[in-house]
């Protein structure tokens, strides 16, 4: 735990922990600088999201081929290489769509520790602070840090707005980044999750920092955007945003997931074509008898005829 502290330390939080004062400094504004650091974090990591929105959409798009893979293999090793063989011939990564999950958490954490740090209340956190600037007069300039924006204070939690913000731009980030399925179970474990997950951060932000919580409602309304703008734009569907359809909130979402699957069939009806053909060799010239296995009603009958006509002839002999 200790290199791994050191480790999280020396590349994340000192690193994000500078670039804050640094903005702050400049700005005048902690509200801003926290803006404008978001901003740059999305551009920086926008590479891994555009990965995990094209993971997402590809695992979406093959849940037909996948349903039909169990139903076809009951043996788990031979399921679980037809899947891998699918997924090389679709030039899909199955951890492609954790991406950029695995690269925001971590950020998350570390900007808690970061604002903490730097807008913190408590005297401790002031001499923290000077712990990780960089030995420039320019940064240690701005210390101690104008911590207010609007009606909030950056380093103190707020029990209504930013709570209310994280909930609302992440349910609606997981409407419009969902594509409704068929499947009843899925679709009820989607709309538990619409709700739970919410709910979930949006409690955790009444213990955070306010700027945290900034930095994560922004987070998620750049993301809707970039969402939207991939998928190629297009109407919105406002009656399935707020609950009252079934139905996806990009329309455009669901046409690029039939292409795919589209696509995604025509490869799946070439394999079992190959299949075929394979089996249509290996079934070539006379077959052969099979032997009934030891034990089985046929091996039985056919071993009671036999000893029954041993014992005929044997009368017959004597």
């Amino acid at each position: 735990m200790g290199f791994i502290g050191d480790f999280f330390d020396l590349f994340l939080i000192t690193p994000l922990t500078n670039a804050f004062v640094l903005l702050t400094t400049l700005t005048g504004n902690a509200g801003i600088a926290v803006i404008l650091l978001t901003i740059a974090i999305k551009i920086v990591t926008l590479p891994l999201q555009l990965r995990q929105l094209h993971g997402m959409r590809a695992m979406q798009a093959i849940q037909p081929r996948m349903q039909e893979l169990q139903k076809r293999y009951k043996d788990p090793r031979r399921r679980q290489q037809e899947m891998m063989k699918m997924y090389r011939e679709a030039g899909i990564n199955p951890l492609g769509c954790l991406s950029g999950l695995l690269i925001q958490m971590p950020i998350l954490i570390a900007l808690y520790r970061v604002f903490y740090l730097s807008v913190g209340e408590t005297p401790e956190s002031v001499v923290r602070l000077s712990e990780k600037i960089y030995a420039w007069d320019f940064l240690r300039s701005g210390l101690p840090l104008p911590a207010d924006f609007l009606w909030m204070h950056m380093g103190s939690p707020d029990a209504i707005a930013m709570p209310l913000a994280v909930a609302v731009s992440m349910y609606t980030m997981q409407k419009l980044t969902q594509v409704p399925t068929t499947d009843e179970k899925q679709r009820a474990q989607q709309n538990m999750m619409n709700l739970m997950l919410p709910l979930m951060f949006g409690f955790f932000t009444i213990q955070w920092p306010s700027a945290l919580g900034l930095y994560w409602a922004l987070s998620n309304v750049i993301s809707m955007v970039t969402h939207y703008f991939y998928v190629g734009g297009g109407p919105i569907n406002w009656r399935a945003l707020i609950g009252m359809s079934q139905e996806a909130v990009l329309p455009r979402a669901v046409a690029q997931r039939q292409e795919q699957r589209d696509r995604f069939k025509e490869l799946g009806e070439s394999d079992d074509e190959n299949d075929e053909d394979e089996d249509d060799a290996g079934s070539e010239g006379p077959a052969k008898p099979k032997s009934p296995r030891p034990g089985s009603d046929q091996s039985r009958s056919e071993g009671g005829g036999g000893r029954r006509r041993r014992r005929r002839y044997g009368r017959g002999r004597r």
